[in-house]
């Protein structure tokens, strides 16, 4: 018998208590119950992000917070600065495109994360955004938002962040760290069911929203800010998925953030450091910024690895992303994982690598 171990970069593993209280009949999303859920979930988002905005809930991916981030804060013509790192980062600059911004990119090599110094050269007083994403799981790095945040401040620019695989499992302050848009989905270290997307704006972007032109609707944040204050969607949101998202956001606020956050290094390191003695090394060019949430490593045997990982002993990673799909692996310690996944992940790899090295 084998037991099913989730340690994916997304969707994450959903605790059994996020379960139970999704096993329930369905209820009004007009209701006083349900309005007390939002308000609950919108609370303790907060405390998340450490932000004193509202945090606002979508029904839709993290692609979806992604676009209310672009349409709500900026307008066709705008000039921003885009970091290039891998996939994810990728797609924030083809979606800014797509809207008609135009867009500036910053590429590094895969592996690499871009630096302040690398960035603000591209910043000009014409530049309306920056968008960095958080960590880029593709390639499994972490970039430096404080840094960032601290470089932009006093600007005209936005900084925006993609923080889907970031946030619930990495260092994130919001407000401290001069965040201007950060977003995110459930599925990753929130231990959410996939279909929301959560967003939160600085009073410099909800002031840049006053002028945004660009056409929004369904993700309209005004909308979602002032529906949001008494607990209430614009529209019918996924409310089994924001009745579970709730349940796990409030484990979140239960441990302390902050001591999710060493949890979820503590294993990383555990995983990291294993791997590394049995001759596998991480996909990120530098340890200090490699990511903590979603382990990227380099094998050159990754498909076959990841195949036997599932079939023999359930466990569940997967391979990279695009042309990094048959060179590197990936293993999520964020969210809903214990030591003892993480024991059994790297009893099975210690044995499948050996025997594919004693070949």
């Amino acid at each position: 018998m084998k037991k099913n171990i989730l340690m994916l970069a997304g969707p994450t593993a959903i605790p059994e208590r996020e379960i139970k209280a999704m096993d329930r009949q369905i209820i009004f999303h007009r209701s006083e119950e349900f309005e007390e859920i939002s308000k609950e979930l919108g609370a303790n988002l907060k405390k998340v992000f450490k932000t004193r905005q509202e945090v606002m809930v979508l029904t839709g991916s993290g692609t979806g917070s992604m676009e209310a981030a672009i349409t709500n804060c900026f307008c066709a013509g705008d000039e921003v600065v885009a970091v290039e790192l891998g996939v994810f980062s990728a797609r924030m600059a083809d979606m800014a495109e797509a809207f008609g911004l135009k867009v500036t990119r910053v590429k590094k090599p895969y592996g690499e994360v871009a630096a302040v110094e690398d960035v603000m050269p591209y910043v000009n007083e014409n530049t309306k955004g920056v968008f960095v994403i958080h960590n880029e799981s593709a390639t499994g790095v972490t970039s430096d938002l404080k840094a960032f945040g601290e470089a932009l401040k006093d600007t005209g620019a936005l900084l925006v962040a993609d923080t889907v695989s970031g946030i619930g499992a990495l260092d994130f302050a919001m407000d401290d760290w001069h965040i201007d848009v950060a977003f995110a989905s459930s599925q990753k270290a929130l231990m959410g069911a996939p279909g929301i997307s959560v967003i939160c704006l600085s009073d410099k972007a909800w002031k840049a929203s006053e002028t945004s032109t660009l056409p929004k609707f369904y993700f309209d944040l005004r909308k979602a800010r002032d529906f949001g204050l008494k607990g209430q969607h614009p529209w019918t949101p996924a409310i089994y998925a924001i009745i579970g998202l709730n349940e796990s956001v409030k484990m979140i606020a239960e441990e302390g953030i902050d001591n999710v956050v060493a949890r979820n290094t503590r294993l990383s390191e555990m995983v990291s450091e294993k791997l590394g003695s049995l001759g596998i090394r991480r996909f990120a060019k530098d340890p200090s910024y490699a990511s903590k949430s979603v382990n990227t490593f380099f094998y050159d045997k990754s498909p076959a690895f990841v195949k036997r990982l599932r079939e023999e002993y359930g466990i569940q990673i997967y391979n990279g992303q695009a042309d990094l799909h048959d060179t590197t692996f990936r293993v999520g310690t964020m969210g809903y994982v214990a030591e003892t996944d993480v024991a059994a992940f790297l009893y099975a790899a210690e044995k499948i690598i050996t025997e594919f090295e004693q070949r």
